[in-house]
């Protein structure tokens, strides 16, 4: 990459992520026979399709936010469509696995803390909470962008709440239990670090267009870009676990269904990556 050595400079970012997921995958695997990039037919496919599918609707909020810009893109579609896939498939995979390897190394294991009471109006207040939030973005992005990693937590907990207590935060918290949160946030934070290290000296990379924060860059994030990493790692975990869930259904194991969903996602896809085409990348 340095050398600009080619295909490992444009696509250092690729090449990096692809041998971090292996590689902590497999002390996972070795440690507790757990890995999600390890073992299990199908479970990696399925993990990457589902980090896809979150990565995008991130993207998608970007055409109206603007934050962040794609630089040093090639020029080839199928090959440019085909890095875009392979790139924000790591991005579940990442958290979820880096987390693992935290709760295998003890970080966090013994957060404790005061149970919280959950009474039957805090699911739907923090519902409305969020979803205020993301009005706020869609109305005002200049000033309300960094709520888009908020508000999209205070939606999906209270749901799977609802779904399975026992994976959801407001779950964990009615016994005193935050350990996940706060070791799902230092998988976040690590991530992103990583995330903007190996995409700083990438030749096809992302940079930042961030009101009021421009400065303080480290990497090619501004500092304070980097407590976004946190929220957004708990996002990651509540999508994963509802797409756990939605898996368990009887529809999911119905072969009309699936192919109505294989369907509407590759649409989704398809849109999404001719969306960042137009709107994201920066032709040179």
């Amino acid at each position: 990459m340095l050398a600009h050595v080619e295909p490992f400079h444009t696509f250092f970012y690729l090449f990096a992520w692809w041998t971090y997921l292996p590689v902590i995958g497999a002390i996972n695997h070795r440690k507790s026979g757990r890995s999600y990039v390890i073992g299990g037919r199908w479970q990696l496919v399925w993990l990457c399709s589902c980090s896809l599918v979150v990565w995008l609707f991130f993207e998608i909020w970007n055409f109206r936010l603007g934050n962040w810009l794609y630089v040093g893109v090639i020029t080839d579609l199928g090959l440019r469509w085909t890095v875009y896939a392979l790139s924000f498939a790591t991005v579940l995979p990442a958290i979820l696995e880096t987390d693992l390897l935290f709760d295998h190394l003890g970080v966090a294991r013994r957060v404790r803390g005061p149970a919280f009471q959950v009474s039957a109006r805090w699911p739907a207040a923090l519902v409305v909470s969020g979803f205020v939030m993301m009005a706020l973005v869609a109305l005002l992005p200049r000033y309300c962008f960094p709520l888009v990693w908020v508000g999209i937590v205070l939606i999906l907990d209270p749901v799977l709440y609802h779904m399975d207590k026992e994976a959801s935060f407001l779950g964990q918290a009615s016994r005193g239990s935050y350990q996940r949160l706060i070791r799902l946030m230092l998988a976040g934070l690590s991530c992103g670090v990583l995330w903007e290290f190996w995409n700083y000296g990438s030749g096809a990379k992302w940079i930042y267009n961030i009101p009021f924060f421009n400065q303080w860059k480290v990497f090619e994030m501004p500092l304070p870009g980097f407590l976004g990493f946190m929220p957004f790692a708990l996002e990651c975990y509540l999508l994963w676990e509802l797409f756990r869930l939605a898996r368990k259904t009887p529809a999911f194991t119905d072969r009309r269904y699936q192919a109505l969903a294989l369907i509407l996602v590759i649409s989704y896809c398809a849109l999404a990556f001719y969306g960042i085409d137009v709107m994201t990348v920066i032709w040179l």
